[in-house]
C-alpha cells in the first residue's frame, strides 16, 4: 500500500519549481548553437545525431495528440525566434522549423 508522505526541502523546492513551468522542461545551459547547425537537421536523423550536432535543447515538451517530443532550441537572444525538432516516439526527427519565442510575450521586468 503507498502511503503519501509530506516532501520536505529540496524535495519540495523542486517540485514547486516543475509545477511552476508546466508541462515543459529546461534542459540546456551551456552554449548555444547556431543557425547553420541548425539547420543541417533532417527528418530521419536520430535523437543522438541532433545531441551530436546541437546539444540539448534548451527546453522540451510533449506533444500528447501527435505523440511528439518538441525540442526548443534559442540560437539567438536578439529576436524572439525558436528554432524546433519534433521527435518521433523512436527518437527520430519527424520535422524540424522555426516559431516565435514564448518567452518574448512575457512582461518586461524593467
Amino acid at each position: 500500500m503507498f502511503v503519501a508522505r509530506p516532501l520536505r526541502g529540496a524535495a519540495a523546492a523542486l517540485l514547486a519549481a516543475l509545477a511552476a513551468s508546466g508541462c515543459s522542461m529546461m534542459l540546456a545551459g551551456g552554449p548555444r548553437p547556431t543557425e547553420a547547425a541548425l539547420r543541417a537537421i533532417q527528418p530521419g536523423m536520430s535523437r543522438q545525431n541532433v545531441l551530436d550536432r546541437v546539444g540539448p535543447p534548451t527546453w522540451a515538451f510533449g506533444v500528447r495528440q501527435e505523440n511528439l517530443t518538441i525540442w526548443n532550441y534559442r540560437y539567438n537572444r536578439a529576436d524572439c525566434i525558436i528554432y524546433q525538432v519534433s521527435l518521433r516516439p523512436d527518437g527520430t526527427v519527424r520535422d524540424i522549423g522555426t516559431a516565435w519565442d514564448p518567452a518574448c510575450d512575457a512582461p518586461s521586468r524593467s
